[in-house]
Parts: structure tokens; C-alpha cells; sequence
């Protein structure tokens, strides 16, 4: 059965996203060009304004409660955040923590390249620049190389996302899992999946080089 509230909350989302990426970031695009440093400065900002909506609908509409324990994260710092994906949505219960706990306009997502082209939700992500790849490395790595080197160039002082299981958890993914397990003498996981390693690897030694140079 659906819910009028799921309804009501992806149609929120999806204009919220539409008209905020024509009328809200669109008019700073001429700015990428003339001072990036500016420009993602504002362009962070304006994105963390809006992720406020969401955080409240999940709040108000679905009575979400976030619980964190361990160790804080460190706002200003340059991090790499790690996920389980369990599900298609669970990286939206993130900005509630972030949203208390760090800054919103400091995260990026790493996230399968298909999804930027979806009308909206798309065009905001890419002004966001969140990184998009093929999950294929020998594409990827090239890619990932410049976006790191972009948000080092203007001392950004990004949290990165990433999911190394490279996808949600369904039986297929988790089938497909345990092949590999097997091939590879892994243990067989029942809640996650193999974890990517080699896009993690990079992206943290990456960082880690950066943060000594600037």
C-alpha cells in the first residue's frame, strides 16, 4: 500500500530539488568560472539550506529519531565517512546527524554515476559536487584524482561519503557477494556485503598526501 506521506515527501523533495537547481544555484554557475573558491563557498551553503528540508519532513512527517554514540565528528576537518547500504535511502538519515554534529555543507557523496541525470535530484547533486563514478576503478581513478585535487586546490575541508559495498543490499547484490566470498576464500556476510577496498584505499591515501601539502 503506499502512503500519502511517501508521496508527499518525494514530490516535496523532487520540486524542492527542480526549481531550487534553476532558481537557487542556477544564477551562480558564471561564478565557477570566475572564482571557484567563491563559488563553492556559496554553492555549499545554499545546498546545506535546502538538505534542512529533508532533515525536517523525516523529523516531523516520520517521527525519525537519530541516536549517536562514538566518537564526534570533527567539523573542519577533511574525513572519510563509511556506510553499510541496507537500503535505497538510508544515506538521507546521515544529514541528521551531520545537521547537528558537523556541517551539512561539508558533505559529498560518492554515488553511481546514472543518478546525475535524473531531473532535479541530478542537476543538484552535480552542483553540489558530489562525485559520481562507474564503479569501474580504471575509470574512476582519473576521476576521483581530479575531484580530490579540485577540493584541495580550494582548501575545502570536505566529508566524504562512500559506501564500499558499491551498492544496497538485496538478495541478488548478496548472491552475488558470496560468489565472490567463495572465489576468494572470504567469509560469507548475511547483513553486508563485501566491501570495494581499492576506492577506499585511494581515496583516503589521497587525502591524506593533501593534507600534508596544504
Amino acid at each position: 500500500m503506499v502512503s500519502w506521506k511517501g508521496i508527499y515527501f518525494i514530490l516535496t523533495l523532487f520540486w524542492g530539488s527542480f526549481f531550487g537547481s534553476i532558481f537557487m544555484l542556477g544564477p551562480f554557475l558564471p561564478l565557477m568560472f570566475v572564482n571557484p573558491s567563491w563559488y563553492r563557498w556559496i554553492n555549499n551553503r545554499l545546498v546545506a539550506t535546502w538538505l534542512t528540508l529533508p532533515v525536517a519532513l523525516l523529523e516531523t512527517m516520520f517521527g525519525v529519531k537519530v541516536i549517536i554514540t562514538g566518537d564526534a565528528f570533527v567539523p573542519g576537518e577533511r574525513s572519510v565517512i563509511i556506510m553499510n547500504h541496507r537500503t535505497r535511502m538510508d544515506w538521507m538519515f546521515l544529514w541528521n546527524c551531520l545537521m547537528r554534529y558537523s556541517y551539512l555543507r561539508l558533505e559529498k557523496i560518492c554515488l553511481k554515476a546514472s543518478l546525475k541525470s535524473i531531473p532535479g535530484f541530478g542537476w543538484a547533486m552535480q552542483a553540489a559536487a558530489y562525485i559520481f563514478i562507474h564503479r569501474k576503478w580504471k575509470d574512476d581513478k582519473s576521476h576521483f584524482e581530479d575531484m580530490i585535487d579540485y577540493f584541495c586546490d580550494i582548501r575545502e575541508p570536505l566529508q566524504l561519503l562512500i559506501f564500499p559495498e558499491g551498492t544496497d543490499l538485496t538478495e541478488n547484490s548478496k548472491a552475488r557477494s558470496n560468489d565472490f566470498a567463495e572465489k576468494n576464500g572470504l567469509q560469507k556476510y548475511e547483513y553486508v556485503l563485501q566491501p570495494r577496498t581499492t576506492g577506499f584505499t585511494f581515496v583516503v591515501d589521497r587525502l591524506r598526501e593533501a593534507s600534508h601539502i596544504v
